[in-house]
């Protein structure tokens, strides 16, 4: 899926062209008031970012539940942190829609972006659609019950080809959790990956980043899955990721000390 956009507010404000009148309806129409839509906050985890759910009104007469994420810029003492180690990426909302879109024309499923803007000051936010009747893939696998073998069977196979579909696209997620999973149980459990605000694009995704997603969700679903179910995920994950890393076992056992070292490093703050 490739959307087309459309520019308001001369350019600082770019919109989904299926939902541009949509945004007009509701008095939207330039970065501004996109910025200081009225939503009641579900996330603040740092301070520069911020997550609001509200509903938009449309022409019909129906409320759409859309989510608003507000970035700020990072304050001094995290901007010298990445200067010193070097890292230079720009994770704002401008860098989100452009993942969200790129998600999309790889066929993966996610959020649907509806609005990006920059209204000024370094601050920049989105709007997407709301995943109605998602559940987050934790919860599944924490209230499975042996009697949910086959449908819990069925998921880490759908995780694994998500997983292998998005590390072939040259994709990481870089907080590839369960809790960034939402699993629409009306669409028979189909998997959507959300909060894509750090997404790694490459031409050829390298080592570092297929260990670090794959180790971060190994950690999250150590609880809940056997030694039979990640020998299911590896290989249906290699399937689609390259049958090259069936067999890696360095590859594998990067990923079991990433899974260690989260764990030890959540054992401490505890």
């Amino acid at each position: 899926m490739n959307f087309e956009t459309v520019l308001f507010d001369g350019g600082k404000l770019t919109v989904n062209a299926d939902f541009a009148e949509l945004l007009r309806f509701n008095g939207i129409d330039s970065a501004r008031k996109l910025w200081e839509l009225d939503c009641a906050t579900v996330k603040k985890i740092l301070v520069q970012r911020s997550t609001g759910r509200t509903f938009l009104s449309t022409p019909d007469g129906n409320k759409l539940e859309v989510y608003l994420k507000r970035y700020t810029p990072p304050p001094l003492k995290e901007r010298l942190k990445q200067a010193f180690s070097l890292k230079f990426r720009n994770f704002d909302a401008l860098h989100e829609w452009y993942a969200l879109r790129a998600f999309h024309r790889a066929g993966l499923d996610t959020m649907v972006p509806i609005a990006a803007a920059a209204p000024g000051k370094g601050c920049t936010c989105n709007l997407t659609l709301g995943i109605t009747g998602g559940v987050k893939a934790e919860e599944l696998f924490r209230n499975f019950t042996p009697e949910n073998c086959g449908r819990k069977s069925a998921l880490i196979e759908k995780t694994a080809i998500l997983s292998g579909r998005m590390h072939a696209a040259g994709f990481a997620h870089q907080d590839f959790y369960l809790v960034h999973l939402l699993v629409r149980e009306n669409e028979h459990d189909r998997v959507y990956p959300i909060d894509l605000q750090r997404l790694i694009i490459q031409k050829k995704l390298s080592r570092r980043w297929r260990v670090k997603d794959l180790g971060q969700l190994l950690f999250a679903a150590r609880p809940y899955v056997s030694d039979q179910d990640l020998r299911r995920f590896w290989k249906f994950y290699c399937v689609f990721a390259g049958e090259k890393f069936y067999r890696d076992t360095a590859l594998i056992k990067a990923i079991i000390a990433k899974a260690d070292k989260i764990a030890a490093r959540e054992a401490g703050r505890k």
